[in-house]
């Protein structure tokens, strides 16, 4: 439960009184959906005069599929799926929103976890596996009322379905109306990989030699803002449409960022002595450099003083080397107590979410995705219509 303040009946009267005896337009059709409950409570001595309870709910439902297969003695085909889907809905809005029921952050998740290996056995010594995997993240937040589309009402702020519900509309003194301004925003993480390894038997030698690709996209938007914000000093100015400030983010914020990597190894598990097995590898790995798919990266020209957009992040690494040793050995020769020690050398990729940024804009965080792009807020300009508001919030 949650207490707030929301303006009553008589308060809104009163207001509309103030104003000639009538609402501005646009703002007669927002109080028309009841965008405030009505109070419910004596006020307290912070004028608090709502008691509210926000519903959160959060639902999944998840299936694994798994099959083994044996062709023939020497072939053995095993497939695993997994899918999940989950809906959950926060409530007082996520990340700085309001208590009032009806803005809930909406958020839809789905998974899907697939993979595959063929192993066959070429000869005693000789052993040939291919691997293939998939994996896909897809996850939104969104307001609740993203099905309302504000220009029924006669608020200009968006046109794109994707982000609609209302604005984020704050009147001093009480409760905000409207999803917080993080929403909408959400984005499709995909992951290929394929291996292929060799493993063969000479002697004291145990061989074993491979391969893998992998491929990793980010597809992801980041909305904030877009919804834009409405600022009122007053009950009197919110019912005659005089709005006192706000903001509102316009671009395109979709990136579609990808990485293509490739790993070699070969190692060598042999056998010094009936105590002592000493296991030697060596892989080499290049990680691609993150790339978008228009070249939508920039960065900061430290001689220009200046962003510019490139082709290329960063220098490629072709120097990934990794030597790996270790040593395992019987202390007695029956098996019961072994002592190992192994030394390794590993490479990893950068994570894509650093490029990206977490803000969709020049803050000292953006992300070299984010840089020098068409994409700014913009100061709310309100000009009188046929006595409707009229916002010139862009959507370009």
């Amino acid at each position: 439960p949650s207490l707030t303040r929301v303006p009553s009946q008589s308060e809104i009267s009163a207001a509309i009184a103030a104003n000639g005896g009538q609402a501005n337009p646009v703002t007669g059709a927002l109080l028309a959906r009841n965008p405030w409950p009505q109070p419910n409570r004596t006020p307290d001595e912070n004028g608090n005069n709502l008691e509210t309870t926000t519903q959160g709910s959060n639902g999944v439902d998840s299936l694994i599929a798994k099959v083994d297969h044996h062709f023939a003695e020497a072939d053995l085909l095993t497939v695993r799926y997994f899918y999940g889907d989950s809906d959950q809905s926060f409530p007082l809005a996520l990340v700085g929103g309001g208590n009032l029921p009806g803005y809930n952050t909406i958020t839809p998740t789905t998974v899907h976890l697939a993979s595959a290996s063929l192993t066959h056995v070429r000869s005693p010594k000789l052993l040939l596996e291919v691997r293939a995997g998939y994996n896909r993240f897809y996850e939104t937040f969104s307001p609740e009322d993203q099905g309302f589309d504000p220009r029924t009402i006669g608020l200009n702020t968006v046109s794109d379905a994707q982000d609609f519900g209302l604005p984020l509309l704050r009147v001093s003194g009480y409760a905000p109306v409207g999803a917080n301004l993080s929403l909408p925003r959400g984005r499709t993480d995909s992951n290929y990989q394929f291996f292929t390894n060799v493993s063969r038997h000479a002697g004291r030698h145990n061989l074993k030699f491979g391969y893998e690709f992998r491929r990793t996209t980010v597809d992801g938007y980041f909305d904030a803002g877009y919804r834009g914000r409405l600022d009122f000093d007053s009950l009197e100015d919110f019912v005659a449409g005089r709005v006192s400030g706000g903001r509102q983010a316009r671009g395109d914020s979709r990136r579609y960022t990808f990485q293509n990597s490739h790993g070699f190894y070969a190692q060598d598990s042999f056998q010094v002595s009936p105590r002592l097995t000493a296991n030697l590898g060596l892989r080499w790995d290049y990680y691609g450099v993150i790339g978008e798919e228009q070249d939508r990266f920039s960065i900061f020209d430290t001689q220009t003083g200046s962003v510019k957009p490139v082709s290329q992040l960063y220098p490629k690494d072709w120097n990934n080397i990794s030597p790996r040793l270790s040593l395992a050995y019987d202390l007695k020769g029956d098996g019961k107590t072994v002592v190992r020690a192994g030394w390794g050398l590993y490479y990893d990729a950068f994570s894509q979410d650093f490029f990206v940024g977490q803000l969709p804009w020049n803050t000292y965080n953006p992300g070299p995705a984010y840089n020098d792009v068409e994409f700014s807020f913009s100061p709310v300009e309100v000009l009188s219509r046929g006595g409707a508001v009229y916002t010139d919030f862009a959507t370009s």
